[in-house]
Order: C-alpha cells, then structure tokens, then sequence
C-alpha cells in the first residue's frame, strides 16, 4: 500500500506591500495529513474501524466533501478534469493530500492531487482544489506535474483579505520521504503572499491511524478556528478588506 500520513509544518506569510496594504503576517502550525491513493481507500479504511467510507464515524471520507460531478467517483472526477484542461485522459493512479472528515467536521483550503504516470513514480499533473473563506466556494486548477515552477491566474476569491488581481506561483515535490508545497500570490514582480507545506512520511497503519484519531481529534475543527483567528488579527491590523467580485456593482 502507497497511502501515508504526512507530518510537519504549515506555514503563510503575508507580505507589507502595497497590494496588502502595507500590513505584513505570518504564522505556522504543525499538521498531520494523509496522502490517500484513491484506488487503496477500502484498504485503508479497513486497518482501523474508527476510519470509514461507508458512513459516519470518527474520521469519514465522505465524496460530497470534495469537488466535481458528485455522481462521479472522486478519482473518475480527478480523471475528467485533467482530461477537460489538457485534452487527454490519464491513465496512472490518482493520490490525494487532504485532511478528511474528522469527528464529524472538515474544512480543506487545499486538497492537492497527484496523477501520476503509468509508471506509477512521475506525476504527469497537479490538480489542485482551492475552497474559498467564507463563501465555501471551490475551483480547480490543473497543472502540469513535470515543471517545476509554474505561474497561473488566479480565478477563485479565496480571502477577503486578498485581491483577485493576482497570480499564484506555484512548486511542488513528488511525495516520498518528505513533500513539500509552495503556493504564492503575485501582482507583476510585486510578492504578496505565501503559503507552504513541509512534511515528512510516516507509515499509514492501525497505531498511526489511531493517533490522529484520539490524538489529535480537533485537527479539523482547527484549521478552521486557525483561519478565522488570522483573519480577526488582520482586521485588528488593518489590512484591507476585498468585496466578492460577485457582490461588487458592475460600473
């Protein structure tokens, strides 16, 4: 089995520029992800019965949590929106790194995905599910798994702390022993914002499960108080605020 669990830090940084309102933040929290091959999910979920997908329990992976054709498989789903973006279907397997419904809750900022080649060791592309705070709105965008840096609009307004005039900039790492994840927003050369991942393996079996389980039973529920808690310090700051361009009036 490929599945893992990742552990390690997430890490934003806010920069004073004038896209930001000259109002500088940052901060850090460590974290425990599972990188989940979504051919393998009936074999993890069977390791541990507090984990399930047929129902609710203690950590549930539930399909209408992620985006797509909610008739469609998430991994079918994964498969049709690289196929939309580039023309062809993939054909490897499909891996996913995202918390999932923990204790009854789930928010994901961000859930990458992984399609790798048939060859089962290079990612052919990077799909990646962005979910806005706090319209809950989400989008995807498909990259190209074999460059190294890419640059991309973004099109989804993610925070009302951040502009939609922006581009992100965007690296990644095949998982293995550790992963690393690096998404920016840029206005021209002008650096706003970072957000990264640096996380190292650790093997994916009952005792691990367990843990993040009983251990860390809130991990869920604090990705969402973290933000909300960042946002407020923001608003303390002064940081400009960035209307929904859906609730903005046409001039």
């Amino acid at each position: 089995m490929k599945s893992a669990l990742y552990q390690g830090w997430v890490t934003h940084k806010r920069f004073a520029t004038e896209a930001t309102g000259d109002v500088a933040h940052e901060f850090r929290y460590r974290t425990t992800m599972p990188l989940l091959f979504l051919d393998e999910l009936s074999e993890v979920v069977a390791q541990h019965p507090r984990w399930s997908m047929a129902g609710v329990n203690a950590v549930w992976f539930r399909r209408s949590d992620f985006g797509g054709d909610q008739g469609r498989s998430l991994e079918n789903s994964i498969r049709d929106e690289v196929q939309l973006a580039t023309g062809v279907r993939p054909r490897g397997r499909v891996a996913m790194l995202g918390h999932l419904r923990t204790w009854g809750f789930l928010f994901n900022p961000l859930t990458t995905f992984y399609v790798y080649a048939e060859n089962e060791e290079d990612v052919d592309h990077v799909v990646l599910e962005v979910r806005s705070t706090p319209w809950l709105e989400r989008h995807r965008y498909v990259l190209n798994g074999r460059e190294s840096k890419q640059r991309f609009m973004k099109e989804l307004h993610v925070s009302p702390f951040l502009g939609m005039d922006h581009e992100y900039v965007f690296s990644s790492t095949t998982p293995g022993e550790h992963l690393s994840l690096h998404l920016g927003n840029r206005r021209g050369e002008e650096r706003i914002f970072d957000a990264g991942l640096s996380l190292d393996r650790v093997a994916l079996d009952s005792t691990s499960m367990g843990k993040l389980v009983w251990r860390q039973p809130l991990m869920t529920y604090g990705v969402t108080c973290g933000i909300y808690r960042e946002a407020l310090k923001l608003w303390r700051k002064k940081a400009p605020f960035f209307t929904h361009p859906a609730k903005t009036p046409a001039e």
